[in-house]
């Protein structure tokens, strides 16, 4: 009996998940006139059908650009705590600082401008959380001087539609990468912010 050679790096599946994030950029970009109603059918043809990383990605690749102008495109915070969460529009970069000082990265609920998103971070004898959505693909490339960049395992590398990198230097602190805020991090921030107080 033969066999059929198999590839020797076979194309990675995707989610249901997936699919339906890469639909909510095309019906973005119909709402905003980059994508023809017409076309917004055809497209979501090809989303629905996609079984693999690529046909998906190859859907979605020429959407890069929602309009509207990213909330912010840098946060620092020098001997002062600083909080970036709720509804925001994040663009193809954003940068955050901290200078013995902790901050807050929270993309859950935020919006992006186009398919890939670098999160710059330096983190100088500071803390900074970075906390990532479900459904998207990330890749932790900070670099660490007696410090470091520390990736939750629910985080770890899986091909989605959007892909968020994070970037950056920590000395002598550190960068976290998770899914969820520590739960004691979590209550500090909303007795924060009903103060009025931000991060």
């Amino acid at each position: 009996m033969t066999h059929e050679p198999r590839e020797a790096t076979p194309a990675l599946r995707v989610s249901d998940a997936d699919r339906e994030r890469a639909a909510a950029v095309l019906r973005e970009a119909t709402a905003d006139g980059r994508l023809a109603t017409g076309e917004l059918d055809e497209r979501l043809d090809l989303v629905y059908g996609a079984r693999t990383t690529g046909e998906l990605a190859d859907a979605v690749r020429d959407l890069g650009s929602p309009g509207g102008r990213p909330t912010a495109a840098e946060d620092v915070g020098v001997l002062s705590d600083f909080a970036r969460r709720g509804p925001w529009l994040v663009g193809a970069r954003y940068r955050a600082t901290a200078v013995v000082a902790t901050g807050v990265v929270d993309l859950r609920e935020a919006r992006f401008t186009g398919p890939e998103t670098t999160i710059r971070v330096h983190a100088w004898i500071g803390t900074v959380h970075v906390v990532v959505p479900e459904g998207v693909e990330v890749c932790v490339e900070g670099t660490g001087v007696l410090g470091g960049f520390h990736q939750d395992r629910a985080t770890t590398h899986r091909p989605a539609a959007h892909r968020i990198t994070v970037t950056g230097v920590a000395v002598c602190g550190s960068v976290f990468v998770v899914r969820e805020l520590p739960a004691a991090k979590e209550r500090r921030l909303r007795k924060r912010e009903r103060k009025g107080l931000g991060g």
